[in-house]
């Protein structure tokens, strides 16, 4: 499932090229005709992070995964007519000893583009949102057809996991 996320070069934006072989732990989701998509990919965040004994950063990939799945909706799908294929959406969690990866799929192959947003506007601050919470973001062409959206983030340190379970 990772070739459909990865970019071409087949390396996970996290690595520093060498290639990953530590442990890696996967969730993923179809948000396919779901009318709640946005909701839907919080609570299956939610639910991937508590197993994985990673509360922290629930929050934070909340909003993140949010604001991705709303983005494939409104722009991913919109536009794309090619009735062979289902319009589906997907999430896709990947874990490491060192970060978390949420990639959202959608079937177009135009990528986003950050703009300075208009303050008088409602929407159009999605992008500004992720950059400003996540470590680290980007896209990437699928190999069969689309893009993946994706947003890391780094692991809370173990003592600092324990400490804000104090809290």
């Amino acid at each position: 499932m990772l070739d459909h996320v990865l970019p071409p070069s087949g390396l996970p934006p996290w690595t520093d090229g060498g290639g990953y072989t530590g442990h890696l732990q996967m969730a993923a989701r179809s948000l396919r005709h779901d009318p709640c998509a946005a909701r839907t990919a919080r609570e299956f965040t939610s639910t991937a992070l508590r197993a994985w004994k990673l509360d922290p950063l629930i929050d934070d990939t909340g909003v993140v995964v949010s604001e991705l799945v709303t983005n494939a909706v409104r722009h991913g799908i919109r536009g794309v007519v090619d009735t062979r294929r289902p319009q589906e959406v997907r999430i896709i969690l990947c874990c490491t000893e060192s970060s978390v990866l949420c990639a959202v799929t959608d079937p177009s192959d135009q990528g986003p583009s950050l703009r300075e947003p208009d303050y008088e506007a409602e929407s159009g601050r999605g992008l500004q949102v992720i950059q400003g919470i996540s470590e680290m973001w980007g896209w990437a062409p699928l190999a069969s057809r689309g893009k993946a959206v994706w947003a890391a983030f780094a692991l809370p340190s173990k003592s600092a996991r324990r400490l804000e379970s104090c809290y």
